[in-house]
């Protein structure tokens, strides 16, 4: 059986590295949308470069071009989306939609996985503040499944990383120097 061929979407990021790392060790034919974006960022042209060396194929896309983005997913059998979704970085999250309608043109994708790492928002809805970020990933499920296009949602809960560096204070990125916020009542011995 022939691998899938997989273009991911975001491949320098935080996740988007991993998966396209993980996505060569398992041998599947990997292609990464190489974003004019990303422009003279030296860092993310090396990694680009040595994931080419690895094996990987640099296609050439821009969310402000859509026929790039149809031409892009024509290639392939499988996208994975893993652009931020955070918001103190780049929110970029309702980019997907775009992505979503060159997928439904283009008509040949198999599996759709969207940048959508997080919280289950269909499940937490009753304990979520419902900021804009939830909307954002809601419309994209909307989106997704109104094209009809095949998909499969990773809900990884929180990446500890983003939490851990400023002991969960969602107000600030650095550790706090004179007090900690405690949610709730503080008598909560764990969250599922």
């Amino acid at each position: 059986m022939s691998k899938s061929k997989i273009l991911v979407v975001g491949g320098t990021g935080y996740i988007g590295k991993r998966i396209v790392k993980a996505s060569l060790a398992q041998g599947h034919p990997t292609y990464i949308l190489m974003r004019r974006e990303i422009g003279f960022d030296i860092e993310k042209v090396q990694m680009l470069l040595s994931f080419k060396k690895q094996g990987a194929r640099l296609v050439e896309g821009s969310f402000s071009d859509h026929q790039s983005l149809v031409d892009a997913v024509k290639q392939v059998d499988v996208v994975i989306c893993t652009i931020s979704g955070v918001l103190y970085r780049s929110h970029n999250i309702l980019l997907q939609l775009k992505l979503i309608d060159a997928i439904k043109e283009a008509g040949n994708i198999k599996r759709f996985l969207p940048s959508e790492f997080g919280m289950d928002l269909s499940r937490m809805g009753h304990a979520l503040d419902l900021g804009q970020e939830t909307f954002d990933k809601m419309n994209i499920r909307k989106a997704i499944e109104e094209a009809g296009i095949p998909y499969t949602y990773i809900s990884a809960n929180c990446l500890g990383s983003y939490f851990v560096r400023n002991l969960s204070q969602l107000d600030s990125l650095m550790p706090p120097k004179d007090r900690v916020y405690i949610y709730g009542d503080g008598n909560r011995k764990g969250m599922m």
